[in-house]
């Protein structure tokens, strides 16, 4: 076999045997060169070259090469190719380099799609870790993009997107509804006064004189005697029986038949109800529909929406305009709708990626929730307008809004943020049947401006 790659061979913990390659030896990750599509084997033990590979996920610069291990480790199946095999490594890396000369803009990839789109035995696994409060991790993504506060809300956000797809759910966990932990302490409790001081404690029911009380009161020796009426119990069903309520409550000696169940968080303390709490689907992904597109074609078809409550889709919301046009004529009564413009959404993505750009309509939606009230219903018409219903707001309280609008968007942590608020009053005259086109008169004079 002639030699068909350069190995660039970090570390010295075992020595490399190969008959068909050259290798450079390097002493760090700022050794290797920036070259695209390169091959790295990674000589260290397990420790050293779980850091390594953390480390060169971490920098953003060795998305395009392969790399190999010659030790086995936690990460290596996670973060690498695999343990070294030369013959196998060699007919990999020629296949990986020709799927490199497709992609169109190779600066412009995010490096974690880039990553997995390369190789389709690649997935973004999770890993179970009870150090986590929220049970699972994504190393590899938690490398590649460390400054993300929820990973899972991103990964569902990419799923949404179809840059990712789900390869094969792995779980389904459930977590507290306040701070998202998943170390939850599920405990029963008294359903009258739900302090958790119960116990069991089965309890008889005399015929004779109708006395009821807990089973140990009729204990005589080795016979049951009513405490009351002192009359001897033989026969259940004829002289007693035993009511369903089996647990007392210490606190408030409520005698009961089944007790509720509550929700510890160890992580906030918060306490939950049952329905209270969120269930996650933990998924193993791989690279989506639009994420091949984007890699292959050099830009992006989707920005990320925004989790809002009070979301409903355009169809919806089109209906809602109409009927609510039709009752404030009707009723005399008045709407507001407010259009929140996001003019450097969609370049905002180009200019710093996924990551910050989830982070960033994660920071906008968290505070614009803020704002909304329970009644209003939002939908989110382009990439970068919001239209939000207000039932009953006035013009009036246009200036109590500006002003908290102002205040929220002076939280967002970033500098090419900006956000541009217009406002229509209902009823309105010029909106019949068709909200739709109603709703594009009014973009058109926002998107003039």
């Amino acid at each position: 076999m002639k030699k068909t790659a350069q190995i660039y061979c970090l570390g010295n913990y075992r020595q490399v045997d190969t008959a068909h390659c050259d290798i450079t030896f390097v002493d760090s990750i700022e050794s290797l060169p920036a070259d695209v599509g390169g091959l790295l084997l990674l000589s260290l033990s397990a420790e050293q070259q779980d850091l390594i590979l953390n480390q060169l996920h971490a920098s953003h610069r060795y998305w395009t090469w392969r790399v190999y291990g010659l030790e086995d480790s936690a990460r290596l199946s996670l973060m690498a190719d695999g343990l070294w095999d030369e013959a196998l490594c060699l007919e990999d890396y020629e296949q990986h380099q020709s799927k490199l000369t497709l992609i169109h803009s190779p600066e412009e990839v995010d490096p974690l799609l880039g990553w997995l789109w390369l190789d389709n035995t690649r997935s973004l696994i999770p890993v179970k870790s009870g150090d986590t409060p929220s049970l699972y991790s994504y190393p590899l993504l938690e490398s590649i993009h460390p400054d993300l506060e929820s990973p899972y809300r991103y990964l569902m956000s990419e799923i949404n997107r179809e840059l990712l797809v789900s390869e094969r759910l792995v779980d389904r966990v459930r977590v507290c509804g306040n701070c998202q932990g998943g170390h939850l302490n599920y405990v029963d409790v008294c359903p009258s006064c739900h302090d958790f001081d119960i116990e069991s404690s089965q309890s008889l029911h005399c015929f004779t004189c109708g006395y009821v009380g807990a089973q140990d009161e009729f204990l005589r020796s080795t016979k049951l005697e009513c405490p009351k009426c002192l009359t001897q119990l033989r026969h259940i069903g004829v002289d007693y029986d035993k009511p369903i309520e089996t647990h007392r409550c210490n606190s408030c000696q409520q005698r009961f038949a089944e007790a509720e169940t509550r929700v510890s968080c160890f992580s906030c303390d918060h306490k939950n109800e049952i329905s209270d709490l969120i269930v996650r689907r933990i998924h193993q992904c791989k690279i989506g529909y639009q994420g091949d597109h984007s890699i292959r074609h050099g830009h992006r078809l989707t920005t990320p929406e925004l989790m809002l409550k009070g979301k409903v889709d355009v169809a919806f919301f089109n209906s809602i305009l109409v009927w609510s046009n039709k009752l404030a004529k009707r009723s005399q009564e008045e709407h507001l709708i407010l259009g929140l413009y996001l003019p450097r959404l969609d370049g905002y993505g180009k200019l710093y990626g996924d990551a910050k750009m989830f982070s960033l309509t994660e920071q906008i939606a968290s505070r614009l929730n803020g704002l909304f009230r329970e009644t209003d219903i939002c939908c989110q018409v382009r990439n970068d307008m919001l239209l939000v219903l207000m039932p009953h707001a006035t013009e009036q309280s246009l200036p109590v809004l500006q002003e908290k609008i102002e205040s929220l968007a002076a939280l967002i942590e970033e500098d090419n943020f900006s956000l541009k608020v217009f406002a229509w009053k209902l009823p309105d005259e010029n909106l019949a049947d068709d909200a739709a086109l109603w709703i594009q008169n009014k973009l058109m004079d926002v998107y003039a401006l």
